[in-house]
C-alpha cells in the first residue's frame, strides 16, 4: 500500500502545469502576425498554409487566387519582382464569433523596395476571415481581402449622429463593435 501510494505521490509531482491556452481571438491574430512575418520573409510556401483548400485571395490583383496553390504562387512572383519587401500591422481587431469562426480587420502598410533602390509605401486596409477546421486542428483562413492604397487613419473621425446609435446586443456581439471598418 505504501508502495501505491509513493508512486501516486511521484507521477504527481511529475505532473507540470500547462499555462493558460490562447483565446480564440489571440490564435487568430498570432496567425496574422505569422502571415505578416511570413510575407517580409518572402516565404511563399508558410504564407500558402495558413489558407484553406478553397481560401480566396481578393484586392490585389485583377484576378481572386483562390487556393493555397494559387496564393503561393502569386506571392511567388510578388516576391520576384522586388528586392526587398515587407509589410507593418496596425490595429490589427480580431473577434472570435464561436470555437469556429473569427475574423480579423485593420490596417497594414506594405513597404517594397524596387531594383531601382526607390522604396514605395502602401498604406491598406485587411480583412481576414477565419474558420477553424477541426480535421487538422487549427484556423485557417477562408477569405482574404486587402485594398491597397487606402489610407488608415491615425486620428478617429468625428462621430457621427448615426454611431449613437447601439445595436441590440441580441444581434452584435459586443467586442465586435471594436472592429474598424472604413
Amino acid at each position: 500500500m505504501r508502495a501505491v501510494s509513493r508512486i501516486l505521490v511521484a507521477s504527481m509531482l511529475c505532473i507540470t502545469v500547462s499555462p493558460a491556452l490562447a483565446t480564440p481571438d489571440e490564435e487568430v491574430r498570432d496567425i496574422v502576425a505569422a502571415w505578416a512575418q511570413a510575407y517580409t520573409a518572402g516565404d511563399h510556401n508558410k504564407i500558402s498554409q495558413f489558407y484553406d483548400r478553397y481560401a480566396r485571395l481578393r484586392g490585389v490583383d485583377t484576378a481572386d487566387m483562390i487556393g493555397p496553390e494559387a496564393i503561393s504562387e502569386h506571392y511567388y512572383f510578388e516576391n520576384g519582382q522586388n528586392t526587398l519587401r515587407s509589410v507593418k500591422l496596425s490595429d490589427i481587431k480580431c473577434y472570435a464569433y464561436d470555437d469556429a469562426t473569427a475574423t480579423c480587420a485593420g490596417g497594414m502598410e506594405f513597404v517594397v523596395t524596387k531594383g531601382s533602390g526607390e522604396t514605395v509605401s502602401q498604406p491598406s486596409q485587411v480583412s481576414v476571415a477565419f474558420a477553424y477546421d477541426h480535421d487538422v486542428g487549427r484556423w485557417l483562413i477562408h477569405d482574404h481581402r486587402v485594398l491597397r492604397g487606402i489610407a488608415v487613419a491615425v486620428k478617429p473621425a468625428p462621430t457621427l449622429q448615426a454611431d449613437a446609435v447601439q445595436p441590440s446586443l441580441s444581434g452584435v456581439p459586443a467586442s465586435a463593435a471594436t472592429i474598424p471598418v472604413q
